[in-house]
């Protein structure tokens, strides 16, 4: 398959995504054209970055979860994934953009309950809501599904709370908060690219 044809098939893969997560369609549309790929999982490759380090993308989207991966969370974990979240899971099972993490369900633990680290897999959604999401000062009843670079030494928290979506830092405090998936992943996202771009090279296609 020649250059021109894989980049066909990944650019339409990328239209297909649902208009809901538009912000994360338009990235990966801007800069397809830098060495991009689907894998043999079919996630997504978007942005080679060699810079940063061999094999990292600048935007990694994992195919979407079955239904039944869904289910198998709530019964494992005795707790439901917010509807707007389980959409997206459906879609895509996790990313990762930029410095920007969405958890998803790896099929490693979906099937044995392990995480396999010989493969870059989504961030755990289970782990994150049972062991990280003690690393913030926030009720029992948030749920935790992302996360991104604040700092050198912290990280922020995307959670959901009562009709909310809110990023939230360690000590507690909720930066923003947000009704509306699509605009909370436009916002985000432009911070993380704003930062990329910091440090992009000047060979970088842009779209």
């Amino acid at each position: 398959m020649n250059n021109n044809s894989s980049l066909e098939i990944l650019t339409s893969a990328i239209h297909t995504l649902p208009d809901e997560y538009l912000p994360i369609k338009q990235q990966a549309l801007r800069y397809v054209k830098n060495n991009s790929q689907i894998d043999d999982n079919r996630t997504l490759k978007i942005l080679h970055r060699p810079w940063v380090a061999p094999l990292n993308w600048g935007l990694m989207l994992y195919p979407g979860a079955p239904q039944d991966w869904l289910a198998g969370y709530h019964e494992k974990t005795g707790r439901a994934i917010p509807e707007f979240y389980s959409r997206f899971l459906s879609a895509i099972n996790g990313c990762f953009i930029y410095d920007l993490s969405l958890f998803g369900i790896p099929s490693s633990m979906h099937e044995k309950n392990l995480l396999n680290r010989r493969v870059l897999q989504c961030h755990d959604l289970a782990t994150a809501n049972r062991d990280w999401v003690c690393e913030y000062r926030i009720t029992p009843d948030y749920f935790h599904f992302g996360s991104r670079s604040y700092s050198y030494s912290e990280n922020i928290g995307y959670f959901w709370d009562n009709g909310k979506i809110k990023s939230v830092r360690k000590n507690g405090k909720t930066q923003s908060e947000w009704n509306d998936f699509t605009a909370f992943l436009q916002d985000e996202i432009a911070v993380v690219e704003k930062k990329m771009l910091e440090q992009l090279p000047g060979n970088v296609k842009i779209l």
